[in-house]
């Protein structure tokens, strides 16, 4: 069986989903660009959470709903066999 993907959601910490993911990589980039860490209190935090939530569920929806349309095999004749690679995988959320 297929691993599932995690969206999360707006109050995802630490919980390896995409949407907490994103918040870690936008610490790095806020911190690399202003060199102050990303504001984790104040105007704006909810909001952000929010939006990262909803772009990881859109893209693994997305991704999901054309799961057929991805190159999920591939298999390579070389020397003396055969090398073949295998993906797929299932959402947490799916709706």
């Amino acid at each position: 069986m297929a691993d599932a993907l995690k969206a999360g959601n707006f109050a995802s910490d630490n919980d390896d989903s995409m949407a907490w993911l994103i918040e870690l990589a936008m610490r790095d980039e806020w911190f690399a660009a202003r060199g102050e860490p990303l504001p984790t209190s104040g105007p704006g935090v909810k909001d952000r959470k929010i939006l990262f939530a909803a772009v990881a569920k859109g893209v693994l929806r997305y991704l999901y709903e054309h799961r057929d349309d991805l190159i999920t095999t591939l298999q390579i004749e070389q020397g003396i066999g055969n090398h073949r690679h295998e993906a797929a995988f299932d959402l947490v959320e799916k709706t």
